[in-house]
């Protein structure tokens, strides 16, 4: 017994089958010629495809490999992971054609699983390039009939997709193709709109059992710029019409075609996603969360190692993003992405935040629940033959062209060549996954790329079975059963006709839990799945399966034996039951009142930021400025658009006034501003803070100003009441300091324009009869990039306190102390962040204020702890009189600056003799490149946290409670409390974003204006965005309740009006 158990301890979840035991000996083999290789034909190592599907009908799944220059092949599956090679006799030939995807579909309904095989390469010879439909004849005989079916394409197809897409009763298919050409200089209006007749995808429509051409009425782009490589069809807005997600690779975006219903498509990407991956390769959509709704992964090719990072990927270039995207694409970004559904139309982008976004060069990624515990996992294959882009081989080959020397293959000789490991993911809870390689069997390295799930021996777990190049296919048996002991599974297995299984979707409701799939073959890369639609259950049972066909027909099954296989019947049983529930906010509609600013790019100023500073506002502040009753607000200026005043109106609109005087200070930028009453007789007057980058340093535009309100809303600017305040600043906090009933002012300093990150210092103003003295307090002009600043009685001592928060600091407490400040040490929260923002509400309903801190959140590649934390090593490291930012971020143990050799060497250029090669700098740290300048000591700077969490307030000391994951998705920028379920407890609303970062960072803009309700002792529950009714699409930088309405300020966006519905 001691024997076996050790035997089970150390076994992986997966166990690759040796060729010899499977039976499977394919090897998709190619060879690289003179005439034939990876630079004539950029997709040459793109490698097979696999479809696993019951050929024969004998209860088993069989595969079939896709080939590039060698035949295909087709396996029987004998039973106990044994399969018989069925090739020789099936009809299956090769004639010199480069196959590529492989799709199966039952095309003329008989029953048996036919084979549509994706067909490229052979530039120049378009009867090479004819897809292959193999009609199943019974007992593996396959006839070949593409062209009877007008389905013998010449594209350059990619992979092909099956379904009914005009609900007519008969399978349409949609031909995914790519180009073969090297587009780099084109008419970008003219090319979205052209049609190339090879490169372009296409919509064919059955006809009578004769596909034809409909693409251009249907609306699909055929343009030879979409170089498509993943394809899905699936339901993506839920309302019973198939659509298409197709994943593009390089600068065309992806393409999310929502049927219209009436026989055309519209594609929505940028309404319904903020980005997408830039290199998008396969894809999958599965529910991964369990709400019901399927999600979108993209498989990219960002690496998880430093060394691969720096050696095969180029420098930002933040003017040729900017180029993109006024030339009308979609905002790409290189990595992976998981785009959750949020149940509105649009998703939300996370796969930073569920860990899977680096993996590599990346292929077919599929969604399945590998160990059974009722969630999905994630899968990916990896590896390309050889590191195509390493730029020291870019580097080399262009000095070789530029010599005129032709010798091809000594040239690709020279490429590198890397072997990498597939990856698999388990999912722990819905939104975060763990790199589960060693533990379930994925460590060694190989090169994979089309791939599949399917339970192959009917054991109830998925194995996974990959295409490889130039290597035996991977048949891995997974041991679910034996390892994860208790959990059982529910297979169910849809027979009808074509038309009434694909796109069917089944809803399996466990434990009070919905899983949901949507019934498709594609997944993944040029790779298909027609068998059981497969759920784990963990250790529950199943209380029913529900069924929604395409034609809308409803099938509930209840109370379903586990641990079996289903077989069903398309039967109509009940009415499906949609609950809904009203949405907490609806959006107003009102006309557009829109922050604006004249576009700047921060990085051309100084190089290494790691995001744009110039970018900070609309600063708001709400008051009653005329004593009707109405509360008005006022909208900061952005440079070049002066400030908005707004006085509302008896029907709830808005307003401007006092525009003359605002507009004299049109060139400022405005990021905070409070209505206080200044000079203390009786009415609102309005402070605004001054900041932003693009300015100089004494630039008299960033001063703050004082408008004085003669009590019926009409502003003069003071210019007396203020000692000259002339510095960049990022917020305004107003408190009675002293207890002498009339308010005074602190001032958050923020950064030196031009100068990053030396910060103004903060300063503190004491009212004195309406004339604002400054006062000097220890610790303020010290107190770093301050961003948001509280004042709160914390320590409960009956007097106001203030607490700062702001990037690379702590968490700083001033204790009142007479009318002055001390830090309070004992109070420190010493987690240093990247802090945005702050909120003081009592959430637990003790009596005292409680804390929630806006941070960068974890959905970005920047990551922090106090063991590894995030660093900023600043100096004048080249002796040019300016400072130099470096930033450093650990990966797998150690410290690496975060830029590219590139980007590095044209700031500092005396690292160009250190580092003359990509080799050389993919390998040194932060400390490495420090030692280059050893006359210099850097200031150093530490984010030993990004999370934005909760910090209950027990007795003036503060207890660290983590919010809700979602929260983490994006940086908090703006915050605020309301009872919004009206429970009598003070609920969280969350906004934010950045879309003005570093190329290789992204926009980190998940964030859609969250809501999160409170228990009443300081618990929150996440509310989904269908629930909520917020989109709040955009940098959000205010949120403010005016006359019960909710407020939304956006950077260079128009504002957002929300009646708190019920």
């Amino acid at each position: 017994m001691f024997l076996l158990l050790s035997c089970s301890k150390n076994k992986t979840l997966f166990e690759r089958l040796d060729p010899s035991a499977s039976g499977i000996d394919f090897i998709n083999q190619i060879e690289e010629t003179d005439v034939l290789n990876v630079l004539v034909y950029e997709y040459f190592y793109n490698g097979g495809g696999v479809a696993a599907a019951d050929f024969d009908n004998d209860g088993l799944i069989d595969l079939y490999f896709s080939a590039n220059m060698g035949s295909d092949k087709v396996f029987k599956n004998l039973g106990e992971l044994k399969f018989e090679d069925k090739t020789s006799g099936s009809g299956i030939a090769f004639n010199g054609e480069w196959k590529t995807g492989v799709t199966v579909v039952d095309i003329n309904s008989d029953g048996l699983k036919d084979i549509y095989v994706s067909v490229s390469g052979n530039e120049g010879h378009p009867d090479l390039r004819k897809n292959k439909l193999y009609i199943n004849k019974g007992e593996f005989v396959f006839e070949e009939k593409a062209a009877e079916y007008g389905l013998d394409q010449d594209g350059f197809t990619t992979q092909s997709a099956f379904f009914d897409y005009d609900k007519d009763g008969d399978l349409d298919v949609y031909i995914m193709n790519h180009n073969v050409k090297d587009f780099k200089r084109f008419d970008v209006e003219a090319i979205h709109f052209m049609r190339d007749q090879y490169a372009g995808d296409r919509l064919l429509r059955n006809d009578d059992g004769f596909f034809v051409d409909v693409s251009k009425e249907a609306g699909i782009k055929g343009n030879p710029i979409g170089f498509g490589l993943g394809i899905h069809t699936a339901d993506l807005n839920e309302d019973g019409w198939t659509d298409l997600y197709i994943s593009n690779d390089y600068l065309e975006g992806d393409y999310l075609y929502i049927n219209n219903g009436d026989g055309t498509f519209t594609d929505n990407i940028a309404e319904m996603v903020d980005h997408t991956s830039y290199f998008s390769m396969g894809n999958d959509i599965a529910d991964v969360n369990n709400d019901a709704l399927p999600d979108i992964f993209t498989a990219d090719m960002l690496p998880e190692d430093n060394k691969r990072q720096k050696l095969l990927f180029g420098p930002d270039n933040y003017e040729a993003y900017l180029s993109m995207l006024r030339n009308g694409f979609h905002p790409e970004v290189m990595r992976n992405m998981l785009h959750v559904n949020e149940g509105n139309g649009k998703f939300s982008e996370v796969g930073q935040l569920a860990g899977i976004s680096n993996t590599d060069w990346s292929w077919s990624p599929l969604l399945a629940d590998f160990d059974n515990d009722g969630l999905k996992d994630m899968f990916i294959t990896n590896g390309y033959f050889r590191d195509y882009t390493n730029n020291d081989f870019v580097k080399f080959y262009a000095e070789q062209r530029s010599e005129g020397k032709d010798n091809v293959l000594e040239i690709i000789n020279k490429m590198p060549s890397t072997r990498t490991p597939n990856y698999i993911f388990k999912n722990m809870d819905g939104l975060q996954f763990e790199n589960r390689q060693k533990e379930w069997g994925f460590e060694n390295k190989g090169i994979g790329n089309g791939a599949i799930y399917a339970d192959l021996d009917n054991d109830g777990d998925l194995e996974i079975i990959t295409n490889n190049l130039n290597e035996p296919v991977g048949i891995f048996e997974n041991h679910s059963n034996e390892l994860e002991g208790g959990k059982s599974y529910l297979k169910i297995n849809l027979n009808d006709k074509p038309t009434d299984r694909l796109n069917t979707k089944v809803i399996l409701t466990s434990n009070g839990q919905k899983q949901y799939r949507e019934f498709t073959p594609n997944h993944g890369f040029q790779s298909s799945y027609d068998g059981p639609v497969h759920f784990g259950l963990g250790s529950s049972g199943a209380e029913k399966i529900e069924i929604i066909y395409p034609d809308g027909t409803y099938q509930v099954i209840t109370d379903p034996e586990v641990n079996t296989t289903i077989e069903v019947s398309k039967r109509a049983s009940g009415d499906i039951n949609i609950e809904f529930l009203q949405p907490y906010f609806e959006e107003i509609t009102m006309p557009d009142i829109v922050h604006e600013q004249m576009p700047i790019n921060d990085f051309s100023r100084q190089i290494l930021l790691p995001w744009m500073y110039s970018y900070q506002g609309p600063g708001m502040a709400v008051g009653d400025i005329n004593g009707d009753g109405l509360e008005d607000f006022y909208l900061g200026g952005g440079k070049g658009s002066p400030g908005q005043l707004m006085k509302a109106l008896p029907n709830g609109s808005f307003v401007k006034t006092n525009e003359t005087l605002l507009k004299q200070w049109e060139l400022c930028t405005d990021v905070d501003a409070v209505f206080f009453d200044a000079d203390s007789d009786g009415d609102l007057d309005l402070y605004v803070v001054g900041g932003g980058y693009e300015y100089l340093p004494n630039d008299l535009l960033l001063q703050n100003r004082l408008y004085i309100n003669d009590g019926k809303g009409n502003f003069t600017k003071n210019d007396t009441a203020f000692p000259p305040h002339i510095y960049s600043d990022a917020c305004v906090e107003v408190f009675d300091a002293d207890g002498d009933g009339d308010e005074d002012l602190f001032v958050g300093g923020f950064v030196l324009p031009g100068s990053y990150p030396s910060y103004n210092p903060s300063r503190f103003y004491l009212n004195n009869g309406g004339v604002f003295e400054y006062q000097e307090i220890s610790g303020f002009e010290q107190a770093g990039l301050i961003k948001d600043a509280i004042a709160t009685d914390y320590n409960g001592d009956g007097k106001m306190d203030l607490i700062l928060a702001g990037e690379w600091t702590d968490l700083q407490v001033f204790k009142n102390v007479g009318g002055s400040f001390e830090r309070d040490e004992a109070a420190i929260i010493n987690d240093t962040g990247i802090y945005q923002s702050l909120l003081a509400a009592d959430f637990d309903g003790d009596g005292d204020d409680d804390f929630i801190v806006g941070n960068l959140g974890l959905n970005s590649q920047l990551c922090a702890s106090p063991a590894e934390p995030l660093e900023l090593y600043t100096a004048d490291f080249d002796g040019n009189g300016r400072k130099d930012p470096i930033l450093s971020c650990y990966l797998q143990g150690k410290a690496y600056p975060f830029y590219s050799r590139d980007e590095m060497l044209d700031q500092l250029f005396p690292l160009r003799k250190a580092y003359n090669s990509y080799e050389l700098y993919s390998e040194a740290t932060t400390a490495d490149i420090l030692k280059n300048f050893p006359e210099v000591t850097p200031e150093i700077q530490k984010a030993t946290t990004l999370e934005t969490v909760y910090f209950k307030n027990e007795g003036g000391r503060f207890v660290r409670q983590s919010l809700p994951v979602q929260i983490q998705a994006a940086p908090v920028y703006a915050l605020l409390s309301a009872d919004i379920d009206q429970d009598g407890d003070l609920d969280l609303i969350a906004g934010g974003n950045n879309t003005k970062t570093r190329v290789r960072l992204g926009n980190i803009s998940a964030n859609h204006g969250q809501v999160f309700l409170n228990d009443g002792k300081g618990n929150f529950t996440y509310v989904p965005q269908c629930r909520s009714g917020l989109n709040l699409i955009g940098d959000v930088r205010g949120l403010e309740i005016v006359n019960n309405n909710l407020i939304v300020g956006r950077n260079t966006l128009p504002v957002l009006f929300y009646s708190l519905g019920r």
